[in-house]
């Protein structure tokens, strides 16, 4: 019987050339970062945002959303959701911001003394863009940026805010 914990592998193999790949996915088993256990969380699931009832009690917001093509994002909201996913996720969730990097080299050279005064890149570790909800599912390493979300919902990740009161 295969252990659950081996990393499975898959191979490439190109015919018109005769040759094969081995490539290894890279899977990462997560620990809870919270010590909350997954059941224990509450996941809001139904209709988030109900422009219909916010308009009858006196708040008209929808036409502020419209006008900014934003309603296919809370269409998203209100879509199905995956309970058991996102309590997986965030009982495993931690924040890679720009002082992740910095610990992630000191614990690498830690563990192997010989990779002191070497870059990121020759150590195998990713380049730090931005800030990101790093986390796992089933095994499988998410990244979620802005830029991530942004491109989700239709939109550019950076951008102005303008407003009357700030704006004078």
């Amino acid at each position: 019987m295969a252990s659950s914990s081996s990393v499975p592998e898959s191979s490439i193999q190109d015919t018109a050339q005769g040759t094969s790949t081995q490539e290894t996915l890279a899977y990462e088993i997560k620990g809870r970062t919270m010590a909350l256990e997954e059941w224990d969380l509450t996941v809001q699931v139904e209709s988030p945002v109900d422009f219909t009832s916010l308009a009858y009690h006196g708040c008209n917001i929808k036409e502020y959303y419209e006008s900014q093509d934003l309603l296919h994002y809370f269409n998203m909201l209100n879509g199905p959701t995956y309970v058991n996913l996102i309590r997986h996720f965030w009982v495993r969730a931690s924040v890679f911001d720009k002082h992740a990097p910095k610990l992630e080299m000191e614990e690498k050279v830690l563990i192997d003394p010989s990779l002191a005064g070497k870059t990121r890149e020759e150590i195998g570790l990713e380049l730090f863009i931005d800030t990101e909800i790093r986390s796992s599912i089933m095994g499988v390493p998410v990244f979620i940026s802005q830029d991530i979300i942004a491109y989700v919902i239709g939109r550019a990740s950076k951008g102005s805010f303008k407003d009357e009161l700030y704006n004078n």
